[in-house]
């Protein structure tokens, strides 16, 4: 009988020896496993973040998330989380907790950055929080940049432009029509209209002049109207002279003008050519910034399909990260229970 006692006292012994041992491991895996300070950080999302996340201090776990509470704000909910750290461990004022994720698949975790402040924070006091970056929605924020770029900053400078060159181009032919032109008409009518009648008017005059005196002057003043002739013959052919000067003058002014209104047609030809290559390099452009715009709404579908699809297997994943090892089926050779 007092052998059986004892038998019994020893396996009571061993039960609470494994008991305790089984309550240990428990503390130890749920990261309790000794005193700890609570500080306190909010996030606009917890995707990923539960009970049991583990909390790492630059790549050693410090601690875990004890609790996860909504915070109803004015601008939307926000959650407040409880972090368990070691006891005494010295946390810098102006350090940082970011939520990580050191794989694809992996399971996410909140990493603080030690700051460089001489002040540590306090048990109790919050740490700043930044939320998790996803590479998918900075794929869709710098698409969406483009399209926005597109929309408001090339279209406008390419519309600006095209009125631009169109104002230029009308402002020379107007220029051309309202200034140069008549300035042509009315120098060629000037020499055709008053310097060539004028220079005839003048010849004539002195050939009546001419006869006049001959009539008027006798037979005593032969030589001296001989010699008077011969001074107004001399006057007569350089006024000749003159007048053939002021013709060849007319005639290169012709020319000139001729040569004038031959340059502005050149010029007016190839103003509308080079108004015209413009307006088709921008009707050009315009038609592939809209392929360009249509191509990227079709590209960042698929890419928000593909991080959706994404975002659900590693969400999978990251709750039962078994399925990447076995099967959820039932053999068919399993022995029903």
């Amino acid at each position: 009988m007092k052998r059986d006692n004892v038998n019994y006292a020893v396996v009571g012994v061993f039960v609470l020896l494994v008991f305790a041992a089984f309550i240990a491991l428990m503390f130890r895996l749920t990261g309790h496993a000794g005193p700890a300070d609570h500080y306190v950080v909010h996030y606009a999302n917890v995707t990923g973040l539960k009970f049991g996340t583990g909390v790492f201090y630059e790549g050693y776990q410090v601690g875990q998330v004890e609790r996860i509470t909504p915070v109803q704000l004015e601008r939307g909910v926000h959650y407040k989380l409880d972090l368990s750290v070691e006891q005494g461990w010295r946390i810098p004022a102006d350090s940082v907790a970011e939520v990580v994720a050191s794989g694809l698949i992996s399971q996410v975790q909140i990493q603080i950055q030690q700051g460089d402040s001489a002040r540590s924070l306090e048990p109790g006091m919050e740490i700043r929080g930044i939320e998790q970056r996803d590479l998918f929605s900075a794929l869709s924020a710098a698409a969406s940049g483009i399209n926005d770029l597109s929309q408001t900053g090339v279209a406008p400078v390419l519309r600006t432009l095209d009125a631009r060159i169109t104002e230029v181009a009308d402002e020379l032919v107007d220029f051309r029509r309202r200034d140069l032109s008549p300035l042509v008409r009315g120098l060629h009518q000037h020499l055709n209209g008053e310097l060539v009648p004028q220079a005839a008017r003048t010849l004539a005059s002195l050939d009546a002049s001419a006869a006049r005196l001959e009539r008027i002057l006798g037979s005593d003043n032969e030589r001296r109207i001989g010699e008077l002739l011969q001074h107004a013959d001399q006057v007569a052919l350089g006024l000749g002279d003159l007048v053939q000067r002021v013709e060849q003058t007319r005639q290169q002014m012709d020319g000139v003008l001729h040569d004038l209104d031959a340059l502005i047609a050149r010029n007016d030809a190839a103003v509308d050519e080079a108004v015209a290559h413009a307006r088709a390099a921008l009707a050009k452009l315009d038609s592939s910034l809209g392929v360009v715009d249509e191509r990227i709404g079709s590209v960042m579908y698929h890419l928000e399909g593909s991080a959706q699809q994404t975002h659900e297997l590693t969400r999978a994943l990251r709750q039962n990260p078994a399925r990447l090892l076995r099967s959820d089926a039932v053999p068919a050779t399993a022995v029903p229970p």
